[in-house]
């Protein structure tokens, strides 16, 4: 009978994570496959310059609900977790008011610090919107999650990425201008669409909408903002930074160069890491409810996440450059060989990306923070070496990434050790 109850639960934690990962993998093969053709269409230079506005959105859309959207699978009540959700959506939409006023006010001053090329400085305007639209489906990502709308959630990857494929090739033959953008917006417009019909028939209703209530869940869950937004910036940041600094100290080109090489790199992480992570959060806030064990779900996971890891490290360190190459022409060459540098950094990081949501589901959001102020602030002191060859500062920024890495793994072995010890007390006590 033990064996059984113990199957189950590691069962139906594969089956999530294989429906998360199988959908997510057929949603990212649309912009990978497309890139070969949209590589070929834009120049390094373009390419560069909107990897600038996706930054300034990934970091941005962080602080848009003011982390709120965290909360939303932590209330036994639908009615208290729909008050979080419409929480998120009114701030997120005054902040990005906010920000567009301050695009237009102060726009040249920002295009210049970022050493935007003038030919690209409408893209500054997108910024707002791109926020809002990314921002408004993590809310309705996280009621989905919370109701282990596993599939749905899979199919929305997979409408987002069509549309925003097949827009920019769309825009590009049209010959529109910023059809990058134009196509990243249409992808996120479809996603919310298709989002806010799922999250629906899953009990999302604007019947469930109330003031008071919103008022009472902003009082409730205000250690989210409190403690969480700040570090959660800067985690933000250190992620999305260095694209920034590449542009600011370098060139759109390398940045461009930079753009392609994260692409593939993240592949793990976009196909399977955040597909764990959702599934983990919500079992894990489960299991910890009756301080049950996790020691057997995280050890069935780390098996798929370090046999990606190895796979990835081999293929680029012998095959990257004819890989650039043969997929995305000569031109981008360059982008083989800074993969090179960079695949232990984001080997580290996908592993730590496939289990940093145990921290959030064990309540461990303190000791997550002061990690995040640490990484920050060693990312942020690559600001100091922009005089370095483009090739030495890559490979100070990868070196930063491991040692961080590194750290947050033994943070997490720590709190997972003590919460196992404090489960098995329990379950004596139980028994």
């Amino acid at each position: 009978m033990n064996g059984s109850r113990l199957h189950i639960p590691d069962s139906e934690l594969i089956r999530n994570t294989s429906i998360l990962i199988s959908g997510t993998a057929l949603a990212q093969l649309i912009p990978i496959l497309l890139q070969p053709v949209l590589r070929r269409f834009f120049s390094p230079e373009v390419f560069g310059a909107y990897s600038v506005y996706l930054s300034l959105v990934g970091i941005l859309l962080v602080i848009s609900s003011f982390r709120y959207e965290l909360a939303i699978i932590l209330p036994k009540k639908d009615k208290e977790a729909a008050a979080l959700f419409f929480l998120t959506l009114l701030l997120n939409l005054a902040f990005n008011i906010i920000l567009l006023i301050v695009i237009i006010i102060w726009k040249w001053k920002i295009i210049k610090w970022l050493n935007l090329p003038e030919a690209y400085s409408d893209y500054l305007y997108f910024v707002p919107l791109g926020t809002f639209l990314y921002s408004a489906y993590q809310s309705i990502n996280y009621w989905l999650v919370r109701k282990k709308r596993f599939f749905p959630i899979s199919l929305n990857k997979f409408i987002r990425r069509g549309f925003e494929g097949g827009a920019q090739i769309f825009f590009k033959l049209v010959k529109v201008y910023h059809g990058l953008i134009y196509g990243d917006l249409t992808g996120h417009i479809a996603n919310i669409i298709s989002g806010i019909y799922q999250g629906s028939r899953s009990g999302l209703s604007l019947r469930l909408f109330s003031l008071n209530k919103i008022k009472y869940v902003m009082t409730k869950y205000s250690e989210y903002p409190k403690f969480n937004i700040v570090p959660g910036f800067m985690s933000a940041c250190s992620y999305l930074l260095p694209a920034i600094m590449i542009n600011k100290f370098y060139s759109a080109e390398n940045t461009g160069y930079f753009d392609l090489s994260k692409l593939l790199l993240s592949i793990p992480l976009a196909l399977i890491a955040s597909s764990i992570s959702n599934v983990l959060l919500q079992r894990v806030s489960e299991k910890s409810k009756s301080k049950l064990s996790i020691r057997k779900d995280l050890i069935s996971i780390l098996f798929f996440v370090m046999i990606a890891v190895v796979f990835e490290i081999a293929i680029i360190w012998f095959w990257a450059e004819d890989i650039f190459r043969i997929f995305f022409g000569s031109k981008w060459v360059i982008s083989g060989t800074i993969s090179k540098i960079l695949v232990w950094a984001f080997a580290f990081n996908f592993v730590v990306a496939s289990f940093s949501s145990v921290f959030i589901s064990l309540k461990k959001i303190k000791l997550l923070s002061a990690w995040q102020l640490f990484y920050f602030l060693a990312i942020l002191s690559l600001f100091c070496f922009g005089n370095l060859p483009f090739s030495s500062f890559l490979k100070l920024y990868t070196v930063i990434e491991v040692m961080c890495c590194t750290i947050i793994t033994f943070l997490m072995l720590y709190i997972v050790r003590n919460y196992e010890r404090m489960a098995l007390k329990t379950d004596l006590n139980n028994n």
